[in-house]
């Protein structure tokens, strides 16, 4: 990719994330501090949990924003272990300090972009999955955390209200990852949006199953947050491996 290719994506995924701060910010202001001990929409989570997390993902990307910036490696995470037990305590703390946190963290991270020098945005720094990215990428890390968490709060928005384009790139991503992947169906996802948009995701089968609808009920269902309710199947809706 060369440089200017860098700096389009750059600059997209800093606007989306911005817009998905704003998103996941309202949907939060929506909600009392003694509703955010209710269950969120993901299994075994409160909202509590998801604005824990929402906090310590902020200040693991702003860990690789300065291990790009300084060349000292900085992990996002001590580990797997650590991640889940820091977001499991912080779950426990009262309702406004961990919603103050969140914000405080989101507004911290955005500041250290800002601050990012252009030549540290090549820089390679690691996921928390080992995955090696170029800094560039971590605002995308971000962009998808905002967006789709600010759906599993649970107050008042859907996945049908994520950005169009957000959700059209959630859905490439996803459909990349479950592409040839032996244990998904074999399925063809058609967007709605743009029919020339096909996705196809499993092993390659002579007649695969085909998936219709809008991008964000594509989106949603492959990445596990509807059933898959709205959508057109030219067979019967199976079950898809976890996203991530």
């Amino acid at each position: 990719m060369n440089h200017r290719e860098t700096d389009r994506r750059l600059a997209r995924s800093l606007g989306w994330m911005d817009t998905g701060t704003e998103f996941f910010e309202a949907e939060l202001a929506q909600l009392s501090d003694d509703e955010l001990s209710l269950p969120s929409r993901l299994p075994g989570w409160t909202r509590l949990h998801v604005v824990s997390h929402m906090a310590r993902n902020a200040r693991a990307l702003t860990n690789l924003l300065r291990w790009a910036e300084t060349g000292v490696e900085s992990p996002m995470y001590p580990s797997p272990d650590h991640r889940r037990a820091d977001i499991e305590a912080g779950a426990l703390l009262p309702a406004a300090e961990v919603r103050a946190d969140a914000l405080a963290e989101a507004h911290r991270f955005r500041d250290s972009i800002s601050a990012m020098p252009e030549g540290a945005w090549a820089s390679e720094v690691r996921t928390a999955l080992g995955r090696p990215v170029p800094a560039s990428e971590v605002p995308w890390m971000r962009v998808r955390e905002v967006w789709v968490h600010g759906v599993d709060l649970g107050a008042a928005a859907g996945f049908s209200d994520i950005d169009g384009d957000v959700a059209a790139a959630l859905l490439s991503e996803a459909a990349g990852r479950f592409a040839g992947l032996a244990d998904c169906p074999s399925v063809v996802l058609v967007s709605a949006r743009a029919p020339g948009d096909r996705y196809t995701i499993g092993p390659e089968v002579a007649d695969p199953t085909e998936v219709r609808g809008s991008t964000q009920g594509l989106a949603g269902w492959l990445l596990g947050r509807t059933d898959g309710a709205d959508l057109e199947c030219s067979g019967d809706l199976l079950d898809l491996p976890a996203w991530l």
